[in-house]
């Protein structure tokens, strides 16, 4: 218990003082701490995964994914952003967007960051922003680089060779991509394609070969894609065999000097000579008959060689291309199918 010294008129000062402002301090209270309360409480929470790839070329795409996660109680909806930013001077900065552009947590949403030929080699940061009724976060931002690269164009099947399958003599087409990355532009002596490789190794093996717009001599490639056409030819039986020709009646020949010594004769000689002479022309045209087989020509039998001919397989070709300043195409020697084509050799028909 309080013990108040001095006048009374003093004491009911003090009690003034101290019991006086009490209401006014208990109404401060209810209200600013709540308040206060209330912005320490946030409606949900915003997370992000690392962005994927961490690093891309110009022209090149990442993404991450966004989670939305509600506090208790809440059911509203959240307003998602992003923005792309840079401490260095940039042209054509990387673009993003999120999809959805709003969410209903709990829920996920994916952010692309699209950047394009011209933009500059440089460290990025991304930053994700959700906005829900009353609160607003921003994630931590996320890091992405532009790589500085070589203009370099790559080579993809547009269509496999058809038909797939042939007999050894026989062959297939198909059509190939060639395909400007890093803002690429072909040289004026064009690109060449051709087959690296065909496996399996054989004596006898396939043998491709390509041919371009226009009938050029190279590919010429701008910008844009330009195709090309595949060629796959294979080595087959070869008939051999003398050419058959007309029948020469040369041997009739013979038999006109010895008829004109018979009628001499008989025109100088009886009746007796010209029986005799008569018979003897019989003779010689009989002759020259049975003789003309032998001056006539014949045709031979048609015969294969087994030799020279493409063995029955399945092989595989690699396509490699590369422009008149020496550069090969980026995905040439790899193991993907955008650069390969297959075809199968079956056995000759029988003659």
């Amino acid at each position: 218990m309080l013990k108040f010294e001095g006048s009374a008129s003093k004491r009911k000062r003090w009690t003034r003082f101290v019991y006086v402002p009490a209401p006014c301090l208990l109404a401060l209270f209810l209200v600013f701490v709540p308040a206060a309360l209330a912005q320490g409480t946030s409606e949900f929470d915003l997370s992000t995964t690392s962005l994927d790839p961490v690093a891309i070329a110009p022209g090149g795409t990442s993404s991450s994914t966004i989670t939305v996660t509600p506090a208790t109680g809440f059911s509203g909806t959240v307003k998602l952003e992003c923005q792309v930013s840079s401490t260095q001077p940039t042209t054509s900065p990387p673009v993003c967007s999120v999809s959805p552009a709003s969410v209903t947590p709990p829920a996920t949403a994916t952010v692309t960051i699209t950047s394009t030929i011209q933009t500059t080699t440089v460290g990025y940061s991304v930053t994700i922003t959700g906005t829900g009724p009353t609160t607003t976060l921003t994630a931590l931002p996320l890091q992405l680089t532009v790589l500085a690269v070589t203009p370099q164009f790559t080579i993809t099947v547009l269509d496999a060779v058809a038909p797939s399958s042939v007999p050894a003599g026989s062959g297939a087409e198909g059509t190939v991509s060639v395909n400007p990355i890093n803002g690429y532009v072909g040289p004026s002596g064009g690109i060449t394609l051709y087959c690296s490789s065909v496996t399996p190794l054989v004596t006898i093996a396939p043998v491709c070969s390509f041919s371009y717009p226009g009938n050029a001599n190279a590919l010429m490639l701008g910008a844009n894609p330009e195709s090309a056409s595949l060629t796959i030819s294979t080595f087959g039986p070869v008939t051999t065999g003398a050419a058959a020709g007309a029948r020469n009646f040369y041997a009739l020949w013979l038999s006109i000097p010895l008829l004109g010594f018979v009628v001499v004769g008989a025109a100088l000689g009886g009746q007796r000579t010209r029986n005799a002479a008569g018979i003897l022309a019989v003779f010689v045209v009989s002759a020259g008959f049975l003789l003309l087989p032998s001056c006539s020509s014949t045709t031979a039998t048609s015969t294969t060689t087994p030799d020279g001919v493409t063995p029955a397989n399945t092989y595989t070709f690699t396509i490699v291309g590369i422009d008149s300043n020496g550069v090969i195409s980026s995905n040439a020697g790899t193991a993907s199918s955008a650069t390969t084509v297959t075809l199968t050799v079956t056995e000759p028909p029988k003659p």
